[in-house]
């Protein structure tokens, strides 16, 4: 534990999270759906009323992170606004997620309940010249389960907490099989399973503590591995298992002093905070500007790769947390770097690439993608994700999951340019594009889109019409809808909504 222990505990809400970069512009990341109008909210539902339960049990506070880092006004930039517009009524800017993926140069046969045989690669893409091995870590046989066409569902910490905190295995195993067997229903060949959300970890690792989604205390062991539970009832029904993990993410405020110092985080935070480890607003996120955050970053991602039987690591877009300069001051003042903005694009293309070879070196048939948001410009200049260097350059990524949570209407960034956009970047680099799609938005009212605004309370088709899109793409290597609870668990105002539109597209994931 912490030398700098603080007396108190006030356990992380399940909301999703909005960052406020200090005095500068606040950042939102989109694969946990924000509404911008004040509050907590997912998919324009209150926490209140949302089918969505806290995570953990959160005393009453004053001056609490859900008022002060999640609640943004509207006289502030939207987070689906341009920057530079007048108004926030058009949406130009934050509603996406990206992944890439590379030449699979085998594909041998699976016979699965989600799939035919012909539809299932095991083999990732240009692993040819994939580095060896750099740890002790030994190399894993298994053949990745993966598929040319992904169906795919995000099933993020907080739709875990229910099956999951607290539980046993059985219990474990008992939940995680129904949500598996609703996505088998659906047409869902592959989850991407969120397994550390906050620097944490929902399995056994030598590398960082026990996720308090575990058991409600963090840094304390269930007595089980979680991860082993989900990844074998996925497998036994031929889904693929996609580990999504947060790289730069880290705890709550109020528990990083309980962190043993046995974790690298744990001793940093003693010993580097506002270095190595930054505290934004209410959270604690890892700075990529050092290569001993990145090796830590990289080794956990060859952990997952060699201990466990998953089918690929997944990242998503929950890059730099702040435009500010306080972030990382001081490793940019000690730099040969004239731009903080190229710097910060250095480090993070530095963290992607060590985590793609990480994972290639572990099991060179694993997959390695980045659901980074929508908006190209965005990524680059208020994340600092290069992600047309990620698209195409070799040693980045295998598929590039951008998260397209627009419609087709969006006054500022309408889905069918958008998609168009990542697949000509995308264009002769042999890697995939598998578009997010917005599920949560189906039945609401989209505030920053401008003509748009009303296109998901009106328009009964807009998913089906959105992977038919993806389809027609070059690249196309299947879709990813956000999230499980937004399909199988709708809130009771828009269900009636989220029931037609899965009947209209359903014929497509189930052909």
């Amino acid at each position: 534990m912490s030398v700098k222990k603080k007396t108190g505990i006030i356990l992380l809400t399940a909301a999703a999270m909005v960052i406020s970069g200090g005095c500068g512009k606040a950042l939102v990341f989109d694969n946990e759906p924000q509404d911008t109008t004040g509050g907590n909210i997912i998919s324009g539902i209150p926490l209140t009323e949302s089918k969505v339960k806290p995570a953990l049990s959160i005393p009453e506070q004053t001056g609490s992170h859900t008022t002060a880092a999640a609640t943004k006004k509207k006289t502030e930039t939207s987070p689906n606004e341009d920057s530079s517009a007048d108004e926030p009524s058009v949406d130009t800017s934050y509603d996406e997620p990206p992944v890439p993926d590379e030449e699979i140069p085998s594909v041998e046969t699976v016979t699965s309940a989600a799939t035919t045989k012909k539809d299932v690669t095991v083999t990732s893409k240009k692993n040819d010249n994939v580095p060896a091995a750099t740890d002790n870590l030994p190399v894993n046989s298994y053949t990745a389960l993966n598929y040319n066409e992904v169906k795919g569902v995000w099933i993020w910490y907080s739709e875990l907490y229910p099956i999951l905190t607290g539980k046993s295995e059985s219990q474990l195993r008992s939940g995680i099989g129904e949500y598996y067997d609703n996505c088998l229903s659906l047409g869902i060949n592959t989850v991407y399973v969120h397994v550390r959300p906050f620097g944490d970890a929902i399995y056994k690792s030598d590398y960082f503590p026990w996720s308090k989604y575990c058991t409600g205390y963090i840094g304390k062991d269930p007595g089980y591995d979680p991860l082993k539970v989900m990844i074998d009832e996925a497998h036994a029904r031929g889904i693929s298992f996609q580990a999504w993990v947060n790289p730069l993410r880290c705890y709550y405020e109020d528990d990083a002093p309980d962190v043993s110092t046995t974790y690298k985080t744990g001793q940093w935070y003693d010993t580097k905070d506002g270095d190595y480890i930054v505290k934004v607003n209410s959270y604690w996120w890892l700075n990529p500007a050092y290569k001993e955050v990145t090796d830590l970053i990289a080794n956990g991602a060859a952990e997952l790769v060699s201990k466990y039987d998953v089918d690929g690591v997944h990242i998503d877009d929950y890059f730099y947390p702040t435009t500010e300069a306080y972030f990382d001051s001081i490793a940019f003042n000690a730099s040969s770097y004239s731009s903080l903005s190229q710097f910060r694009l250095d480090n993070c293309s530095r963290m992607v690439a060590d985590m793609y070879k990480a994972v290639k070196s572990h099991n060179p048939t694993a997959l390695f993608g980045v659901s980074a948001q929508g908006n190209v410009t965005n990524n680059e200049t208020q994340l600092y994700a290069d992600v047309e260097k990620w698209s195409k350059e070799d040693g980045y990524v295998d598929y590039m999951a951008p998260q397209i949570y627009y419609g087709f209407d969006n006054g500022g960034q309408p889905f069918e340019q958008v998609v168009e956009q990542w697949d000509k970047m995308l264009a002769g680099t042999g890697k995939s594009l598998i578009p997010g799609l917005a599920v949560y938005k189906i039945g609401t009212e989209d505030e920053w889109a401008g003509s748009g605004r009303y296109e998901w309370q009106n328009d009964k088709e807009i998913i089906k019409r959105q992977i038919v899109k993806s389809q027609k793409t070059s690249n196309y290597g299947g879709v990813i809808l956000y999230s499980y609870q937004f399909i199988f668990e709708p809130d009771s105002n828009v269900k009636t909504a989220v029931n037609k539109e899965i009947a209209a597209f359903k014929p497509l994931l189930t052909q």
